[in-house]
């Protein structure tokens, strides 16, 4: 690997870090002084909100400036508006106060939207397709690492140090982000000047990633699998897998904690198999993802059925593997698709469409687990999820749209 890819692993693993602190502090902070979870949690939607706008508007941005330079500005951006966030939250809570949060909280979401389109982007450009599979692994495990750490060690600090210290840590880590970003060097080529790629208006910009993946058969039919994986994915959300613990495992709150900690830590161990993997990998792509996504609906089945807690976290803490191989070997596969500056496009289009389909589904999981059951919710996801991959099988490996997707696209 390369210096350049090794600068995106350390901004992409900064940038996640601050987000999940800052956003720790902004609920806690909401929490301790309204008393209100509905406020909290609006902090979550408008998050998720925010980043499908940014996903909308971003390829007509990037047809304008280089992409190093467009995430330079999208940090520096989140940098000021957070400590105007900062200030904010040492005024007295007042309904102008929450309203002025909510809509710093939108701003930094907005532009920390840009960052995995444009990364997914700049893998492509500075590191060669032989090291790719490889590559998104390492950034995908790095990433799990530290997340986990952040989300599991950021009520810690916040109780140890205070919520100055932890916002003070946040800018510290979004200033190393910003400063990687002038270590890239992009794989074999050099930067365009930012003029060249000015031919698309604003509206055709905008509508240029949907009507890739509508023409492109190979990406049409990952995005699909995507959407439908996307529906199911929030059986995963904080209340449901408690609900599970104690209706179907009949265990307290420290179950839940484990449960969720055995998916995570499985993430990472999977992570790490797809390195020593990766070489194999490579130019069978089609068949991993779909070896792995086939692996995580029966192990989600399963889970459906089980009422032993022991069996219940050996079954999550096999999904991890499960769910990278399938992740890791169809990101590679949307890497191969295109070339740079259309990748970007493709990229912000696919979040889009994944990020709608998930706050829907949030909207009436809650509502389908009353009604049905939370047994029967895993049981139904899980043949979803088989349903997915046999749409996968049948469209990439018997009619071989699949091999589009195998070498990288020139």
């Amino acid at each position: 690997m390369n210096r350049s890819f090794y600068a995106l692993l350390v901004s992409q693993t900064a940038t996640n870090l601050g987000f999940a602190l800052y956003t720790m502090v902004v609920v806690m902070h909401l929490y301790a002084q309204t008393g209100s979870t509905a406020l909290s949690a609006a902090v979550t939607l408008i998050s998720a909100i925010s980043r499908m706008v940014s996903g909308v508007v971003l390829p007509s941005f990037a047809d304008r400036f280089r992409l190093p330079a467009l995430l330079i500005f999208s940090q520096t951006t989140q940098l000021v508006i957070l400590l105007c966030l900062a200030l904010m939250l040492t005024q007295d809570v007042s309904a102008l106060t929450l309203i002025v949060i909510m809509v710093l909280l939108a701003i930094i979401s907005f532009f920390n939207g840009w960052f995995s389109p444009v990364k997914s982007s700049l893998l492509r450009a500075v590191v060669p397709e032989s090291e790719r599979v490889r590559a998104i692994g390492l950034l995908s495990t790095v990433d799990q690492t530290f997340q986990f750490a952040g989300w599991t060690l950021g009520g810690v600090l916040l109780s140890v140090l205070g919520q100055g210290a932890v916002l003070g840590i946040t800018f510290a880590l979004l200033f190393i982000s910003v400063g990687c970003m002038f270590l890239l060097k992009r794989h074999g080529k050099k930067h365009e000047p930012a003029g060249l790629r000015t031919e698309q208006g604003f509206v055709a910009g905008l509508t240029a990633g949907w009507k890739i993946l509508h023409r492109h058969e190979g990406l049409r039919v990952l995005v699909m699998m995507d959407l439908i994986e996307s529906w199911v994915g929030t059986i995963w959300i904080g209340a449901v897998t408690l609900t599970f613990v104690k209706e179907a495992l009949h265990e307290g709150e420290a179950w839940w904690g484990y449960i969720n900690g055995g998916y995570y830590l499985g993430t990472i161990v999977g992570g790490l198999i797809v390195l020593r993997l990766s070489r194999r990998m490579q130019g069978k792509l089609t068949v991993s993802m779909l070896l792995g996504a086939s692996l995580f609906g029966v192990l989600t089945l399963l889970y459906g059925f089980v009422s032993n807690s022991m069996l219940a976290l050996l079954l999550v803490l096999l999904m991890g593997p499960a769910y990278q191989i399938r992740d890791l070997a169809q990101e590679s596969m949307v890497q191969n698709s295109s070339d740079e500056h259309t990748l970007l496009k493709v990229a912000a289009a696919r979040s889009t469409l994944v990020q709608l389909i998930t706050m829907l589904s949030i909207a009436v999981i809650g509502i389908v687990t009353d009604v049905i059951g939370v047994r029967l919710v895993y049981i139904a996801s899980g043949c979803v999820l088989l349903v997915s991959a046999a749409y996968g099988f049948v469209q990439l490996q018997l009619r071989k749209k699949g091999a589009l997707l195998e070498r990288e696209h020139q």
